[in-house]
């Protein structure tokens, strides 16, 4: 029988490492067990056939089997990413650890008496295998390790039904049973632990005068993979700088240009004070916008015409005419969620040579997570001292956050706040994966129900066209007043609503009743199909 979880922990890691070996010859089968159809079994792995095809390198496919297998002992799901270039991910498991399972052997030892932030993990198998893992581990493994409790209702669904929507009064029960942050558990090899696309047409050509100037389709893939070592952060990359120092060195220092390299649906729930908002809808956007960005400022202000101008390659966005052109900040500084784009980032500008070589290019180590953490750390401190000082002035006050909104993460959390505490106020929308405010579940306001219920409106017009032939029970078309934009209570949200496709929906309303169904009947929406067989053998055995 297993043990009942006290509590998920929820564990985010990466590290930029050479997984694999550039012109090895390998000679030995996948990590299924057999050869690919499309792989030699003698393969001579150049560059250009790694980023073509990484997912058929044996040494992937087998750290891969090698993953699987060791986290389905101990009930892990999320997703992990594997690449030439290292790891990537975010994960969660019960613990205490299932009692079936014995201890993992790691080449090192476990991790004795050794406490990340307030979590000990002497006893945590899990993150005692992968920070001690002879290919990816050690001291330059990136990890955020937090805790998660559902019943708390401090996460976006516990006080929801099984269609997303808010439930008051005595309906509102607290789960007491922890629930898992992710549904199951996913491993990809990928040509990219965070897909920067250099080298590769841009994904979304709807901003209009953007065009991508980097490397068609049509150019190999050893041509990529030279584009893509513009941005690889084993050669360079900026310099970190601690939660600690971040503020006085960047947020209140104006000369400073503070970049958040995350995403506008991200941006919009929260981002430091004075931040750019690059309005990129994928990373692979950044880059051109970083150039284009380099191109606003006259940087013969900062440098004159020294070698450091010279030395600064000409953008290939912005205007070339002086005269229009911005005073150059000191200094730039990047932040991401956790880090690794950061890194991405940071090593682009360096080795693209966007900005002048005595500008220095700093970057928030451990990301706003480490941030939030960071803070709330430092005032929990702070209230201690207090109470020893028995109500006398504290030696020093703690932090303000400069941090304004919440977090987005790619968990059941949604978003956090300090000290990584759960959102309250938002959930994640079923259409695009993305926040939603939880307001937009409550019953709508006069305003609302005026918009949405005049069939004479162009919303109701679309909204018509693109339901009709759908036989799928659809909820009923709403207004948002403080965004101006419509969405369908469980299936879309005031951001995505625009663009879903009549297939789009269609799929949205099939996944919302399966999960009503599953919801009724106690069962999972996801379940681990490899997992379920393990579980079998395992009850066959007993």
């Amino acid at each position: 029988m297993l043990q009942t979880p006290i509590e998920y922990r929820i564990l985010a890691l990466y590290r930029f490492v050479p997984l694999v070996v550039p012109d090895s010859h390998v000679d030995a089968q996948d990590g299924d067990g057999a050869t690919d159809g499309d792989v030699s079994v003698s393969t001579i792995w150049d560059e250009a056939a790694l980023m073509a095809h990484p997912e058929q390198h044996p040494s992937l496919r087998n750290l891969k089997s090698e993953l699987y297998e060791t986290l389905r002992k101990y009930e892990v799901r999320g997703t992990l990413l594997l690449a030439p270039e290292g790891i990537n991910g975010t994960i969660c498991y019960p613990f205490p650890p299932p009692l079936h399972e014995a201890p993992i052997e790691t080449p090192n030892g476990p991790n004795e008496n050794y406490l990340e932030g307030q979590i000990n993990t002497t006893n945590d198998p899990v993150y005692s295998y992968l920070t001690n893992h002879p290919l990816f581990g050690g001291s330059d493994l990136r990890t955020r390790l937090s805790v998660w409790k559902e019943g708390d209702d401090e996460n976006g669904n516990t006080n929801c039904d099984a269609n997303n929507n808010i439930t008051t009064g005595e309906s509102v029960a607290v789960q007491k049973q922890p629930q898992p942050a992710f549904q199951r558990l996913k491993i990809k090899i990928k040509a990219e632990i965070v897909t920067m696309g250099l080298g590769r047409p841009l994904q979304s050509q709807e901003q209009g005068n953007r065009q991508d100037t980097s490397i068609n389709e049509e150019q190999s893939a050893a041509q990529r993979h030279l584009q893509n070592q513009k941005a690889n952060p084993l050669t360079t990359k900026g310099q970190y700088l601690t939660p600690s120092e971040w503020d006085k060195l960047c947020i209140c220092n104006p000369n400073v240009l503070v970049i958040d390299t995350r995403n506008t649906y991200e941006i919009d729930i929260g981002t430091f004070e004075t931040a750019v908002d690059p309005k990129t809808k994928h990373f692979a956007e950044f880059p051109q916008w970083l150039d284009e960005k380099a191109g606003e400022y006259d940087w013969k202000i900062k440098s004159g015409a020294g070698d450091a101008a010279n030395d600064k390659a000409e953008p290939t966005g912005g205007t070339n005419n002086d005269e229009q052109k911005k005073p150059p900040p000191e200094a730039i500084a990047m932040f991401c969620t956790g880090g690794i784009r950061c890194e991405k980032a940071t090593s682009y500008a360096l080795q693209s040579k966007l900005f002048p070589k005595d500008v220095p290019i700093y970057h928030l180590e451990g990301g706003i997570l480490a941030y939030l953490d960071y803070v709330a750390k430092k005032k929990e401190e702070s209230t201690e001292n207090d109470n020893i000082a028995e109500g006398g002035d504290s030696e020093s006050n703690p932090p303000e956050s400069t941090f304004r909104g919440e977090c987005f993460v790619f968990d059941k959390r949604v978003s956090v706040t300090e000290g990584l505490k759960p959102s309250k106020n938002f959930i994640s929308c079923y259409g695009c994966r993305g926040p939603m405010d939880r307001r937009l579940l409550l019953p709508p306001g006069e305003n609302e129900k005026n918009e949405a219920d005049s069939s004479n409106t162009p919303a109701n017009a679309t909204y018509n066209a693109l339901t009709a032939g759908i036989t799928r029970n659809l909820p009923t078309l709403r207004y948002d007043s403080q965004t101006h934009q419509h969405y369908l209570p469980g299936l879309t949200c005031p951001r995505c609503h625009g663009s879903t496709t009549k297939e789009s929906l269609e799929r949205f309303a099939a996944r919302k009743e399966q999960m009503e169904i599953c919801s009724r009947e106690g069962k999972e929406h996801f379940r681990d199909g490899k997992k379920l067989e393990e579980d079998k053998k395992r009850k066959a055995i007993c």
